[in-house]
């Protein structure tokens, strides 16, 4: 845990420093808290800041839940959250290109306790997270590595949702139903390319909940759910609509689900051998439908038809200033992470090792191919910042494993009530 962290708060300080370009202080060195900076405030900023610094306070509440109580560890993560806000902020005091300001230490402030809340879920030794706890008990496999699955889902559905904001009012509802009704009438293109993608992806999403849901549990519903709350937040979500590729892709998974091997629950009723063949062709499965889906988006052509864009080597250089960064960088992270999350979960342990850097090489060389093929496309342009989620999501679920074989104690005792 200590680990990622310092992983994430390096991050953070990349983000918070970027483009590094330093010149003279021309501001008092605490002056910048007397202002809340309103002339360079957008809604959108404020959300990010709150967005960025949530995971910041879940992982140090987290840390520190695991040497005090929770309720002690959550002003220790809060207090620790906002003076690395407050260091950030007078750094930036010596780059003219940002600007510090009162109001994003408060909404980084305010991040980092919805993340230490947050945390609270995750742990026995609240109300809440006890209750929570027990319901995850009885549905999915326990563990650190089930554990991971279950992220992969929670960033899936951070990606279809973020950025949070819902908005409410008959208005905003129709401005929403918009986009489908003008599809539906014909009066707007459908995209064949999107309606692939969606579809591979809640496919894939439904293997893998179904890996990670115990045998007996309908885990249908669950899938169902999540994709009715998916659809239903395409329409009261700010900056969201719903689309007919949605609903169809939605639609057209089940049928796709029930063509493959194991998926609709035949697994209960088979031999334990049998479970395990099919649980590897549909994990497979499951793989494939993740590189189709990602392969598909990132070699079909961009609005407009200018070419040249240029290969972007500056890591997250378009992803720092836009809610729409923020997203890309969900949406990159958790197929990868599901991907290797279900390789790991089909293949022979004395294999995992070698196939996790077989498959990194793979991973990186593929979304380096893609990204330079972007070049040629008319309205793409390639950026370096996918290559390296790619591989980042690629990793995490090892580096868990590896986690779990050095600390054994420790990971038994953070699934133990």
């Amino acid at each position: 845990m200590r680990q990622a962290v310092v992983v994430y708060a390096f991050l953070l300080f990349y983000g918070s420093l970027y483009p590094f370009k330093w010149a003279a202080r021309t501001e008092p060195l605490f002056g910048f808290l007397l202002h809340p900076g309103s002339a360079y405030l957008e809604r959108g900023d404020l959300v990010q800041n709150v967005l960025v610094y949530m995971p910041f306070g879940l992982l140090l509440a987290l840390w520190w839940a695991r040497r005090h109580r929770y309720w002690t560890a959550l002003p220790l993560a809060v207090a620790a959250g906002t003076l690395f806000s407050v260091c950030a902020e007078i750094v930036q005091l010596w780059l003219p290109a940002r600007v510090s300001s009162a109001a994003d230490v408060a909404m980084n402030l305010l991040g980092t306790l919805c993340g230490a809340l947050l945390a609270g879920l995750l742990r026995h030794d609240t109300h809440s997270g006890a209750r929570l706890q027990a319901w995850r008990d009885g549905w999915f496999a326990r563990g650190a590595i089930a554990n991971t699955g279950l992220v992969v889902v929670a960033l899936w559905l951070l990606a279809e949702t973020s950025p949070l904001m819902p908005v409410l009012g008959l208005w905003r509802w129709k401005q929403a139903l918009m986009p489908l009704y003008f599809q539906l009438r014909g009066w707007m293109p459908l995209s064949l390319v999107l309606l692939l993608c969606l579809t591979c992806n809640y496919a894939a999403l439904g293997l893998l909940l179904r890996t990670l849901i115990k045998p007996g549990k309908p885990w249908w519903r669950l899938y169902g759910a999540l994709l009715l709350a998916v659809l239903a937040c395409q329409v009261c979500i700010d900056g969201h609509a719903l689309r007919l590729e949605e609903v169809a892709g939605a639609a057209l998974s089940w049928p796709l689900l029930a063509l493959l091997p194991g998926a609709l629950g035949r697994l209960g009723r088979a031999p334990q051998s049998a479970q395990s063949a099919q649980s590897a062709r549909a994990a497979a499965m499951a793989i494939a439908l993740l590189a189709l889906a990602m392969a598909a988006a990132e070699l079909a052509p961009g609005r407009g038809g200018w070419r040249g864009g240029g290969f972007n080597w500056v890591p997250f250089r378009g992803h720092m200033r836009s809610l729409q960064g923020f997203t890309n960088i969900l949406e990159f992270l958790w197929p990868f992470m599901g991907m290797a999350w279900l390789a790991r979960q089909v293949s022979p342990p004395a294999r995992h090792h070698a196939l996790a850097l077989a498959g990194g090489v793979a991973v990186a060389g593929a979304m380096f191919a893609m990204e330079w093929a972007q070049l040629y496309l008319p309205g793409r342009s390639a950026d370096i910042t996918q290559v390296l989620l790619a591989c980042a999501g690629w990793a995490v679920p090892w580096l868990v494993e590896e986690w779990v074989l050095v600390h054994p104690k420790a990971a038994a005792a953070a699934v133990s009530p």
